[in-house]
């Protein structure tokens, strides 16, 4: 990963191979006035003559012939400054890190594009560091963009605590990181049995504690919603649970549970062939809730913290699952399958029941690339959240706004679990066409009892797709969306600021 530092020196004094520096579009002023004199009098004769005017992310290059320092200078625009926020530096930093890499540049040097708190100097930090990402895993011939390996923040003053915000934001990166590279995983390389051995290495490697639930031990549990899913397939479904404790016994956990369909064909109910290859992406809850506890563990948050995984492929085949099958589910719900393609939230059910009944927990969310229906709703930019609490919603969608990662809330009315009704269970597992997205959550809510819950429907935002916005810090494929908004919000808990 690319090595983030700070350095207390004036611009024009330090030796670099690139010195970076934003401009706002027509009010250039705000960056001459952070500079020395002849720094700033090369770039007002630019300004000036109109060459560069600061347009958002476009850029200018300079050499210096020997005069300062550094070797060359980039201006980057930062558009009109009343439209700044932090998800522009983010993109804005992804842009110069790409732009350095494309110019075949080892490092550069950045000027703070306003004073650094510690919001800016974790935006610049997660802008360039997951700009850099490339799963390259499968490529015989590397790509070819050079490797950025250095960058030094340039600062007039001394504070610890941006120091502080880059050694842990390097963490939360990392299992950024490590989501992208599981969910970029082809399904011959990744069935459940893969996702099982992660979680076992990340237990050595975080002291964590997992256990693997295996078909036999799912039925004597009760397990038969996991169990339906994944019987088509030659590869065994497994439920992986893994424990995280930070705080002591007595303080009830987080519970999250994620989606893990390592691929999904439809089952029976067999989907489109175009772009099917897309459903390795099925498992991508899964492994943000995995990247989720591996962070809050590397920071050693004072939590205590539970992730479950359902994992299975959806394959047709002639042992599975059927559409007009009734399974009796592990809280004792009866359920009508209507669709063999709505398996994600079978699966969920089961494992928010289990997590519910075995750990107590104090609250809980549920991570799945669940319908398509959420991007019909909201696109490809914006993931679906529902939830039975207002104040738990209201945090998430406090750190959702602190991370870019968007989100918007729909409603649960009482309407939409009428369309879940069956004949001849208790429900079933489709509701038609209208507002499937929520009927899905309805579905869901059978299973979550009264506590505090959220589902997230990231059907839209946990990979590139069509409709997909680009940001400079989101490469093709896997996003790993989600894991740096539900880190903030474990870090953002009561409970850790004591």
């Amino acid at each position: 990963m690319v090595q983030i530092k700070l350095e207390k020196v004036k611009p024009g004094m330090k030796q670099t191979q690139l010195l970076v520096l934003g401009l706002y579009e027509g009010e250039p002023e705000l960056l001459f006035k952070r500079l020395e004199n002849n720094l700033s009098s090369v770039i007002k004769e630019i300004v000036e003559n109109g060459e560069f005017t600061g347009t958002f992310g476009s850029n200018y290059l300079l050499p210096t012939f020997g005069k300062i320092r550094p070797k060359r200078i980039m201006l980057i625009g930062l558009g009109k400054k009343e439209k700044y926020s932090k998800e522009y530096a983010r993109i804005i930093a992804g842009k110069i890190s790409l732009k350095v890499q494309e110019l075949g540049l080892g490092e550069f040097s950045l000027v703070p594009f306003s004073v650094l708190d510690e919001d800016l100097a974790e935006a610049i930090f997660e802008g360039i560091c997951l700009s850099t990402y490339k799963f390259s895993k499968y490529k015989s011939v590397p790509g070819k963009l050079s490797e950025l390996n250095d960058v030094t923040i340039l600062i007039d003053t001394d504070d610890p605590s941006i120091q502080a915000v880059f050694d842990k934001s390097n963490l939360i990166v990392d299992a950024v990181i490590f989501s992208r590279d599981l969910c970029n995983l082809p399904p011959n390389d990744c069935p459940p049995a893969e996702l099982a051995r992660v979680a076992m290495a990340l237990a050595n490697e975080y002291n964590l504690k997992v256990r693997v639930i295996e078909r036999y031990e799912m039925e004597s549990l009760g397990l038969n919603g996991i169990i339906s899913v994944g019987k088509g397939s030659s590869n065994q479904s497994k439920l992986i649970i893994v424990e995280y404790h930070g705080a002591s016994e007595n303080q009830r956990p987080y519970l999250f549970v994620g989606k893990a369909v390592t691929f999904d064909t439809g089952g029976i109910s067999l989907k489109p062939g175009e772009k099917m290859d897309e459903m390795k992406f099925d498992k991508c809850g899964g492994c943000s809730v995995l990247a989720v506890i591996r962070a809050a563990a590397a920071l050693h948050l004072p939590l205590n913290i539970v992730a479950i995984l359902p994992s299975v492929e959806n394959m047709p085949s002639g042992s599975s699952y059927r559409p007009g099958d009734i399974i009796r589910m592990y809280n004792g719900k009866t359920v009508e399958v209507a669709n063999t393609d709505a398996e994600g939230r079978i699966i969920l059910a089961d494992s928010l029941a289990f997590g519910i009944r075995t750990y107590d927990p104090k609250a809980i969310i549920d991570v799945a690339t669940l319908t398509g229906a959420a991007i019909i709703a909201l696109g490809a930019n914006v993931a679906v959240a529902i939830s039975n609490n207002i104040q738990f919603m209201d945090k998430l969608k406090k750190a959702s706004e602190k991370t870019g990662e968007k989100l918007w809330e729909l409603p649960l009315y009482e309407e939409f679990h009428d369309q879940i009704k069956s004949n001849v269970a208790d429900i079933k597992n489709l509701g038609g066409r209208q507002g499937g997205a929520i009927t899905a959550a309805a579905f869901l809510a059978n299973f979550v009892a009264d506590k505090p819950w959220i589902h997230l429907d990231i059907a839209g935002t946990a990979w590139t797709q069509d409709g997909t916005y680009e940001r400079s810090y989101i490469p093709k494929g896997a996003t790993g969306y989600g894991v740096r908004t539900l880190v903030k919000l474990l870090r953002e808990d009561e409970s850790t600021k004591n």
